[in-house]
């Protein structure tokens, strides 16, 4: 029982999203949005959905079909198992490396994408995976190194545990490689959400909808799904490792940052976008955690 409303919250959490993004981009673009399908357009976001429903499944003659029809729901397995290491979602999860857990089941979003791109028989799909393949391994990296700076500072990974160090200070302010860790992790949480300025395996101006491009209806919107429940999961662990657990103050917080980045920043090339991962993002990274372990070092 408590595994099906956690999943329904997780469902209601993706219609809001999308409604308060659509709302931000009006905002940011000087429009309206959604305003006429229920009050305020509320149920505009539900109606879009039964749509999606309603639609008809294509699956291209050239496509793998059995990857192409798994991919969609690879991606909503790996989220509904991210909750599994969140205490917040599941209040027994408590483990010394929760957080590399959460990350490790996580990624997996990562492979469905690249799966459906890969089995969809379309060069524009194929391309987008292409580009996620190289920008996966590259963001990997960097959450890797900050998750080492993480259990450098906190000597766990285990959420419970690092709640309990920040009792007195918030983990932000508790060092320089952990301040710095912080504001790497918003940019490398764009890149593993896959959004804008740093959506290379979608790009729609240049890939019609890149890895998607061939999915419609039901499976689209899973895909959909899994993008807004990663941009929360990147805010939930924030809240945990850097502001004492508040969720419900800085998650939405954090979720708001993304979108309003997304609409208010250019998209990058994928050719920038690479060399900040790869070039920027990897050493400073690297920065963070050698700083981090001097901190420790010289400050005890």
């Amino acid at each position: 029982m408590t595994g099906f409303f956690v999943v329904s919250g997780v469902l209601l959490y993706g219609l809001l999203a999308v409604y308060i993004e659509r709302k931000l981009a009006a905002w940011v673009q000087d429009r309206r949005g959604p305003e006429e399908t229920g009050p305020f357009g509320l149920l505009q976001t539900f109606a879009d959905l039964l749509k999606l429903l309603r639609k008809a499944e294509s699956i291209p003659e050239t496509a793998f079909k059995g990857a192409f029809l798994f991919a969609p729901l690879l991606a909503f397995g790996a989220v509904i198992g991210t909750l599994a290491w969140i205490p917040a979602a599941e209040p027994n999860a408590d483990h010394e490396y929760a957080l590399w857990l959460a990350g490790a089941t996580l990624s997996l979003e990562a492979v469905a994408l690249l799966l459906g791109g890969w089995s969809s028989g379309s060069k524009y799909a194929l391309l987008g995976a292409y580009r996620l393949l190289a920008l996966l391994l590259a963001y990997e990296l960097i959450l890797g190194l900050l998750f080492l700076t993480v259990l450098t500072h906190y000597g766990t990974l285990s959420f419970k545990a690092i709640v309990e160090s920040q009792r007195t200070l918030w983990g932000l302010f508790q060092s320089p490689g952990l301040f710095m860790a912080g504001l790497i992790w918003v940019g490398a949480g764009l890149m593993v959400a896959h959004r804008a300025p740093f959506d290379l395996p979608e790009t729609e101006s240049e890939l019609v909808a890149g890895t998607l491009t061939e999915y419609s209806g039901f499976r689209f919107a899973l895909f959909m799904l899994a993008e807004y429940c990663v941009m929360l999961f990147q805010a939930v662990w924030m809240s945990y490792v850097f502001f004492g657990g508040l969720l419900l103050l800085f998650t939405p917080c954090l979720i708001l940052l993304q979108m309003i980045l997304r609409w208010t920043w250019p998209r990058w090339r994928p050719d920038q976008t690479l060399s900040l991962a790869w070039r920027k993002g990897i050493p400073l990274a690297f920065t963070a955690w050698i700083g981090e372990l001097l901190w420790i070092r010289f400050s005890t």
